[in-house]
């Protein structure tokens, strides 16, 4: 499926196109293998090495064009790291990370991002 979000696209591939699984899935193997001695920084520092690697992930690998899509997946990605906080992610070893917030807020997001994002015709 090509991750560029075309003029007349549907909810449904709109959402999934806004999501970068990609990368979340990086994320998760990669705080899996940190060693519990370094997982406060090292959460913290993998997630902002992701989060700066997205845009360009998307642009040359993807062929994303549209920025607004570019930085609505890399805000996804924050939003996902969030609330996979219980992993013991960044949030979660600085204090940052409540459950219900995490659910709540990806609940939401993902419902109105793709309501957000266009292309011209």
């Amino acid at each position: 499926m090509a991750r560029q979000i075309k003029p007349v696209e549907s909810y449904r591939n709109k959402l999934l196109k806004l999501i970068p699984s990609e990368i979340v899935a990086a994320y998760m193997v990669v705080i899996g293998i940190i060693p519990e001695n370094y997982s406060k920084w090292g959460t913290l520092i993998v997630s902002l090495v992701l989060f700066i690697l997205t845009p360009f992930y998307l642009k040359r690998l993807e062929k994303i064009a549209n920025n607004v899509q570019v930085v609505f997946c890399s805000f996804s990605f924050v939003v996902w790291v969030y609330s996979l906080g219980g992993l013991g992610g960044p949030f979660a070893h600085w204090n940052l990370y409540q459950p219900w917030i995490g659910s709540n807020v990806l609940i939401i997001w993902t419902l109105m991002v793709p309501l957000f994002v266009t292309t011209k015709k």
